[in-house]
């Protein structure tokens, strides 16, 4: 009998044991499936599925960082995309669909409905910005990425984006490219006397007379590539008008456009004849398929803007970058399609660059 009360008790212990570590176990709080936890750009822990397979950014510059580095996992594009614009990408990423982007301008309930795995943000914002945007997409993780906009601090996006899509290494390749072309720019342009510098002019909209100021994200290459942007003003957040007068007064040696309408009239029109950038034959068109080399958004897109800036400004300085090379293997590396000798031909010459 004594053997018996023994046992009950001894199986009774166990049976408390066993509930208390059930217990603890589950007052662990919320975890997820995968345990793979991380945090976002901003500070935020985001838990991470198991598998990233379907992604939805919200932003043109971490759109541009998806495509680059995961184009199979995109779900849609957040802004529409021209004729011009899909030139020189596969149709089956110009097909996608359009979901908006942005905290006013997307639509919250179709990107759900496409089921992504996560959300990405890019440069949110304050954390409660982050937060609210979180609280629309419910309990799909939506990610913030710092930097993604800025060609000078863009390295760690592209890295934090290549961690959470499981694309480490075209994301290094990226960077790879990036430095290279970055150092190469950077030891040349060191080399020339503040005096010698180029004055530059980015002219935006038909009549030319939209810009941004020194400083600005959307003219950065202008100094990276060792011009001095004519603007003389704060620097703003969006672009600024500016008058025929003050180009006249600050008469560039170089434009650079991001306009077709006014890249194909500038030369015809009297009111710009007298400007060294007109009768020097210096204005140039920038590129824009699949996406703008100089701005538009600022961001990985401008990485390819690098190489071509530099050879807009200085042509003597870097002969030895081959710009049709460069360009080829940027768009089949990391646009994921394989330009054509006529293509590269065209993309070039169309820009006004003379030397490729």
């Amino acid at each position: 009998m004594k053997n018996q009360k023994s046992i009950i008790i001894i199986a009774i212990a166990i049976i408390a044991i066993i509930a208390l570590i059930g217990a603890y176990m589950a007052y662990q709080g919320p975890t997820s499936s995968s345990g793979n936890q991380i945090t976002d750009m901003i500070g935020r822990s985001v838990d991470l599925p198991a598998e990233v397979n379907k992604v939805y950014s919200l932003s043109s510059s971490t759109t541009v960082e998806l495509f680059m580095l995961a184009p199979d996992k995109m779900v849609g594009w957040d802004a529409q995309r021209s004729e011009e614009e899909n030139t020189y990408m596969s149709s089956k990423y110009q097909n996608l669909s359009v979901y908006g982007g942005g905290k006013k301008d997307a639509n919250y309930e179709s990107i759900i409905s496409s089921n992504p795995d996560i959300i990405l943000i890019g440069h949110g914002g304050t954390v409660e910005d982050v937060n609210e945007i979180q609280e629309k997409f419910g309990q799909i993780p939506a990610l913030d990425v710092e930097g993604d906009n800025n060609l000078t601090s863009i390295v760690p996006s592209i890295e934090f984006l290549g961690d959470v899509l499981g694309e480490q290494d075209k994301a290094s390749e990226l960077v790879d490219f990036y430095n290279k072309y970055m150092q190469k720019v950077n030891s040349t342009v060191a080399t020339i006397p503040e005096n010698e510098k180029k004055k530059v002019y980015y002219a935006k909209d038909p009549d030319g007379l939209k810009t941004f100021a020194p400083g600005s994200a959307h003219t950065q290459l202008i100094e990276i590539c060792g011009g001095k942007n004519v603007v003389e003003a704060p620097v703003t957040k969006g672009g600024m008008g500016v008058s025929m007068e003050l180009v006249l007064e600050w008469n560039p040696d170089v434009i650079i456009t991001s306009d077709p309408e006014f890249y194909n009239s500038v030369y015809s029109n009297s009111q710009w004849q007298t400007i060294n950038a007109v009768k020097n034959k210096e204005v140039y068109l920038v590129p824009q398929s699949p996406f703008n080399w100089f701005e538009g958004p600022p961001g990985a897109n401008t990485i390819i803007g690098i190489p071509w800036t530099a050879k807009v400004l200085y042509p003597d300085k870097f002969k030895d970058l081959d710009m049709k090379s460069i360009t080829k293997e940027f768009y089949s590396d990391f646009y994921h399609y394989n330009l054509t000798d006529s293509e590269v031909s065209d993309i070039l010459s169309s820009s006004g660059l003379k030397e490729f």
